[in-house]
Formats: structure tokens, C-alpha cells, sequence
């Protein structure tokens, strides 16, 4: 449940921060808004860093727990084959 929760964050706050800069005009003001958009994109891309930094954890600790997993299923899968041969042998 919590890596949806994260998932929907970072998702959300990606499309947020996908807003790019347009100069409508060549007049002081419109200028200024684009200047100030500008500035204001800088100082976001530290939090883009930090979301990927995160998500690169999150698919390191993922990809543990995938192995882990696996290597339970392997596991079962042996036991279970040897449950098995137990049983055919005592019905030969």
C-alpha cells in the first residue's frame, strides 16, 4: 500500500512540475513572468533529483525483495518436488 501511496505522489508531482515557460510577448511585464517561471523551474530541480534518488531506492529495495521472493519460491518448489517423489514412491 505504501508504494502506491508513493507512486501516486511522485506521479502527481511530476505532472505538476511539467508546466514549461512561454513567452507570450515582448512587452516588460510578460518578459518578467517568463524571467520569474524561469527562475522558479531552477529551484524545483533539486526535488527532481530527490524524487529519482528515492525511486532509485525504492527499485533497489524492490528488486532485494524480488530476489528474496524467488528464491522462496524456489525453495517451495524443491520441497514440494521431493513431497512428491515421497508420495510416488509409496504408491509404486
Amino acid at each position: 500500500m505504501k508504494i502506491i501511496i508513493i507512486s501516486f505522489f511522485i506521479l502527481f508531482s511530476h505532472q505538476i512540475s511539467a508546466h514549461d515557460c512561454v513567452l507570450k510577448g515582448t512587452s516588460a511585464e510578460e518578459i518578467t513572468i517568463y524571467n520569474t517561471c524561469k527562475a522558479d523551474q531552477k529551484n524545483q530541480a533539486p526535488s527532481k533529483n530527490l524524487n529519482n534518488s528515492l525511486l532509485k531506492l525504492k527499485i533497489k529495495e524492490l528488486k532485494n525483495e524480488n530476489k528474496n521472493l524467488k528464491n522462496q519460491l524456489l525453495d517451495l518448489k524443491i520441497r514440494l518436488n521431493s513431497l512428491l517423489q515421497r508420495v510416488d514412491s509409496y504408491l509404486n
